[in-house]
């Protein structure tokens, strides 16, 4: 019997399906099937011991795990939150500029180019103790007389890490808005303004509305980046002091390769991974929301 030979579309995009099958499809069953298991990085048979969900019911009862899980929320909320303003505000001053708008645009998007692990050496230098920017800066003007530990102390080290996450990213915030604020059509606000309204009127009621769908897709991509947030701590802090900037994902990489807890790591990851994927709908079922008001309104 002869195989069907196969057609021209498919003999070209069979590359494309092997490699993603080697370097994506493997890779994610064989994490799924080893949280079923003790695997140790130190004792390679115990790859072959299937334990069942031993290893998820031990994670839902863990605390460290939920602590670091609260630690990433409140990390996610405060983050998003202040990103959200900040990008607001560049966007709004940004489309009021009359010239250099492609320059200033530009500028807007220069954190963006940064590696994450890059922007965690840089903080963790102005934030350093006895030679860092921020605390040079703060005692050559008089506001404090001494050092003040930020990543030393657990509450000042989570604080620079929010600005560390602040900083990098505002701009994707800015630049989504911004594109809101450009596509946006003018003859609503012109009507608003006829129609005697206050400037916070008219932003309250008409822009912001329209801009609702654009901030709520930048909240949906940036969740899932804080959400999975582990190269700034990393850098920064490495979940300390004593743990307590510990989130999900420095205690899953501390598990996998400090402890060495592979199943376990991999078992802690896609609970992260289902948390994550409810953040996701939240912020997908707002944006379908606020389209479908702006569908009514406008």
């Amino acid at each position: 019997m002869k195989l069907k030979k196969l057609s021209a579309p498919v003999l070209l995009l069979l590359p494309a399906f092997v490699v993603l099958a080697a370097v994506i499809v493997m890779p994610l069953l064989f994490s799924f099937y080893s949280s079923f298991t003790p695997f140790r990085l130190t004792k390679p048979e115990t790859l072959w011991i299937f334990v069942g969900l031993r290893n998820y019911i031990t994670v839902l009862s863990n605390w460290d795990f939920w602590v670091a899980f609260g630690r990433t929320v409140l990390l996610l909320t405060v983050a998003l939150n202040t990103e959200m303003l900040l990008g607001l505000g560049l966007a709004l001053l940004v489309n009021k500029a009359t010239h250099g708008q492609r320059l200033l645009r530009t500028i807007m998007m220069f954190p963006m180019m940064f590696s994450p692990v890059l922007v965690g050496f840089q903080f963790k230098f102005m934030f350093n103790d006895n030679i860092g920017f921020v605390n040079n800066a703060l005692q050559s003007l008089g506001l404090t007389d001494r050092a003040i530990p930020w990543l030393i102390d657990g509450n000042l080290a989570m604080i620079s890490i929010i600005i560390a996450e602040v900083w990098s990213s505002t701009a994707v915030f800015a630049i989504l808005i911004l594109a809101g604020l450009l596509a946006m059509p003018k003859d609503p606000v012109e009507a608003a303004h006829v129609d005697g309204c206050t400037p916070w009127q008219t932003f309250r009621y008409v822009t912001w509305p329209y801009l609702m769908p654009f901030a709520f897709i930048a909240m949906t991509i940036r969740s899932l980046d804080v959400a999975r947030a582990y190269d700034i701590v990393k850098i920064m802090t490495d979940g300390g002091p004593a743990k307590r900037t510990e989130l999900l994902w420095t205690l899953i990489g501390r598990t996998a390769y400090a402890d060495a807890r592979m199943g376990m790591a991999n078992a802690m990851a896609y609970v992260a991974i289902l948390l994550s994927i409810v953040f996701t709908v939240y912020f997908f079922r707002k944006l379908a929301a606020a389209r479908q008001q702006i569908g009514a309104e406008w």
